[in-house]
């Protein structure tokens, strides 16, 4: 079993104390197990949060980064990985629930790496949130989250938010700090992996994800991605369906048609995904956005 870890937390406008505490709780737990749980505050902008954060430091071996202006997800994780003392790396995002017992445990006893756990949607308040296009488009994918289902394509199914690296590694193919806006960073990540021929292992160790966005936010966040899907397109190549078949509207020279067409639409479609939102008009927004850009 391994005896050193370093618990990296990358946090921005998240209260994180409640994760952190109950990892704490469950590492010191763990005989022999030297740890220490290092938060990265990304230029939170919610003061409060930042405060409350900035006092986990009172939790055994919890260190408070903060940096002052928000250098990017891929750049904060990086950062964490250089400040961190051990041989062992397990990156946790702070806007995930844990729920296992044995969660660091099981990382603990694994032989392979990097291993990513994955996660689970949680479905508490189930009824609450059918109209959620957040909440909805995640239970859409739960088949696609298990363990033997990601394993199937280990280099694309991954990310950042519940894995374990050892440290020597990560420093080696570090994140690339190109990606500065939202997405991306961890499917290159992936890629870069699979091109050095090191495999991604899966196991059924997951995280929840309990906290669902406004149904603006998140197409807030959707549009950034896909503007940085298409900044980095060339090199995501054959690690993204969406752009596969962007590239095959490309090709059959629809996509000016295309762009005109969303521009007459975009707003429509947005107003509607943010009343009663349908998976199926969702997809179509991602596309024609992509295409417009």
């Amino acid at each position: 079993m391994r005896t050193q870890l370093s618990i990296l937390m990358p946090t921005f406008n998240d209260d994180c104390c409640e994760s952190v505490m109950e990892l704490a709780r469950q590492a010191l737990e763990i005989k022999e197990l030297q740890f220490e749980i290092l938060i990265g505050d990304d230029g939170s902008d919610n003061a409060e949060i930042a405060d409350r954060n900035s006092q986990c430091t009172a939790i055994h071996t919890c260190r408070y980064i903060r940096k002052n202006e928000n250098i990017g997800r891929a750049a904060i994780r990086n950062l964490l990985a250089r400040e961190a003392r051990f041989d062992w790396l397990l990156f946790v995002d702070s806007g995930m629930g844990i729920i296992r017992d044995d969660f660091i445990k099981t990382y603990l006893t694994t032989d392979d790496e990097p291993v990513y756990g994955g996660y689970v949607v949680s479905t508490d308040e189930h009824e609450k949130l059918q109209s959620n296009l957040r909440y909805l488009y995640e239970m859409a994918a739960v088949e696609q989250h298990k363990a033997e289902n990601r394993a199937k394509r280990p280099n694309h199914d991954f990310h950042t938010s519940n894995f374990l690296v050892s440290r020597s590694l990560f420093l080696k193919y570090p994140l690339d700090e190109r990606f500065r806006q939202y997405g991306y960073e961890d499917v290159f990540w992936g890629k870069q992996l699979s091109e050095a021929g090191i495999a991604i292992h899966h196991i059924a160790n997951p995280i929840a994800f309990d906290h669902f966005e406004t149904n603006e936010k998140f197409l807030d966040k959707t549009e950034e991605g896909l503007r940085t899907l298409h900044q980095f397109r060339d090199e995501l190549d054959g690690y993204s369906r969406l752009l596969k078949t962007a590239k095959i509207v490309e090709k059959l020279h629809l996509k000016k048609l295309c762009a005109k067409f969303f521009a007459k639409k975009q707003q429509e479609w947005r107003k509607n995904l943010c009343g009663s939102p349908s998976l199926r008009l969702f997809k179509y927004y991602k596309l024609f956005y992509l295409l417009s850009l």
